[in-house]
């Protein structure tokens, strides 16, 4: 199976297991909403407090490969075992529920700009992340074991620049977002 016929063929299924996570993070937080008040308000104070002091870029890329690489290596890591599906599937609903909380965090707390501040929280990496793990995808879920060498260097640069793009261009515009309120 080609690149494109993966994706043709999987698309509704791994769309329906984003949407339910996006859908169940919303309503996650907003059940959470009253009993982690402290929690949440507490979180958008760091962001605020964070948004105003000066970031270094090594520093920023640095924790950013930290982070992106766990999730990252755990998810090759379960691609070379007999959950790859399932974990695919739970890391599909997870990173939804990752995104619908966090529009609703950006909602409640914002109002209708928190729409702008949770698109921004996105751009420019999400361009870079999302097919890099569509591809991986197709290559966990094919099997595609030969020319592993030439696929693993593609998968790593891109890796690596979507990381660089996020230190580099996500940080300041959240920063510019939180500085203009």
């Amino acid at each position: 199976m080609t690149f494109f016929e993966f994706i043709k063929s999987r698309r509704r299924k791994a769309a329906l297991f984003f949407l339910a996570g996006f859908f169940s993070g919303g309503i996650l937080y907003y059940l959470c909403r009253e009993p982690a008040g402290d929690a949440l308000a507490a979180l958008e104070e760091n962001m605020l407090v964070w948004a105003s002091g000066e970031q270094d870029f090594f520093q920023a890329l640095f924790f950013i490969l930290w982070e992106r690489g766990k999730v990252f290596c755990v998810l090759w890591l379960a691609g070379y075992t007999k959950i790859y599906k399932a974990y695919i599937s739970a890391f599909l609903v997870y990173v939804g529920m990752q995104s619908g909380f966090l529009l609703t965090f950006f909602v409640m707390i914002r109002g209708t700009r928190g729409i702008l501040y949770w698109l921004a929280s996105g751009c420019p990496q999400t361009l870079v992340f999302v097919p890099l793990y569509v591809y991986c995808f197709y290559r966990i879920i094919e099997r595609r074991r030969e020319k592993m060498m030439p696929a693993a260097l593609f998968i790593l640069t891109c890796f690596f620049i979507g990381c660089m793009l996020e230190a580099r261009f996500n940080l300041p515009i959240i920063q510019w977002m939180y500085d203009g309120k």
